[in-house]
């Protein structure tokens, strides 16, 4: 299948009874991707059925067979994988149609598949109903669906979101001449900054003021250049004592983070940090 055709489809088939993460998060991103797509839950596929199957048949979109496809790092796709593999990039550009799969898709597939705890496939399986009550089945399957639908707009919408915040800032990155970078709106910037020189990035606080934020190491968590020792966890007025600069108003005591009332203030925070 062209996964264009994916907007055309009008009907898909996956397993009824006891739901998943897996099935129920296929389910979501199919009518997010076309929501006139109508999904039927069945015991069993009809031979002369040639429309979108998932998680159930042994076709392209399930992985109960012997020889179902398999991640590079060992970790084995299930249905939500297979179609997020197929038409992710129908939602998402193709790099972050990887990172999806890897920070969010992955560790459904591997619960799906081996029974490990993953916090969202828990919460998603909690909807089954228990033994003691008469729910149906396919009533709360939709219920499920309904949160799994809210859950992935919501990430797309922020994994967009920064993903044009990257090019924003990649541009500022590119024409910054030193080690701080003064960003010219609050917006995601630490994915822009990995691979450069720069050790602190000054944006405005939602909450007053502006703040100094230090760069992690590429590829680690730790920071390049953590604020001095002797300023961390400070009040103002005992960081106006030992800086000279009166409107350092904060500095967290791990050091990643310091917040000062004015730009000029914020400025002259990280060019003494570098100096120092």
């Amino acid at each position: 299948m062209q996964k264009e055709d994916l907007y055309n489809i009008k009907e898909a088939l996956t397993h009824a009874g006891q739901f998943h993460a897996d099935d129920v998060f296929s389910t979501a991103f199919l009518q997010i991707v076309n929501p006139d797509i109508k999904v039927k839950r069945v015991f069993a596929v009809p031979e002369d059925y040639n429309g979108l199957v998932y998680d159930i048949g042994w076709g392209e979109y399930d992985h109960h067979q012997k020889d179902r496809k398999v991640r590079e790092n060992g970790i084995p796709y299930a249905a939500f994988g297979l179609l997020w593999n197929a038409f992710g990039s129908l939602i998402l550009d193709e790099e972050d149609v990887k990172e999806f799969d890897e920070n969010f898709v992955m560790g459904l597939d591997l619960s799906d598949n081996t029974g490990s705890f993953n916090p969202v496939s828990e919460a998603i399986g909690d909807f089954n109903p228990t033994w003691i009550d008469n729910a149906d089945p396919d009533e709360c399957f939709w219920k499920a669906v309904a949160v799994a639908k809210a859950i992935l707009t919501e990430k797309f919408k922020q994994i967009k979101a920064n993903r044009e915040a990257y090019y924003i800032v990649l541009e500022q990155v590119k024409a910054c001449n030193g080690p701080i970078l003064q960003l010219k709106e609050c917006i995601p910037w630490k994915a822009a900054v990995k691979n450069t020189d720069i050790i602190y990035v000054i944006y405005e606080s939602n909450r007053g003021g502006y703040n100094i934020q230090c760069v992690r190491k590429d590829g680690e968590e730790d920071e390049k250049k953590r604020f001095p020792e002797a300023w961390r966890g400070k009040s103002a007025e005992e960081l106006a004592r030992i800086t000279g600069i009166q409107g350092l108003r904060f500095c967290h005591n791990s050091g990643f983070l310091c917040a000062a009332e004015t730009l000029e203030d914020a400025w002259k925070v990280a060019q003494l940090a570098v100096e120092i």
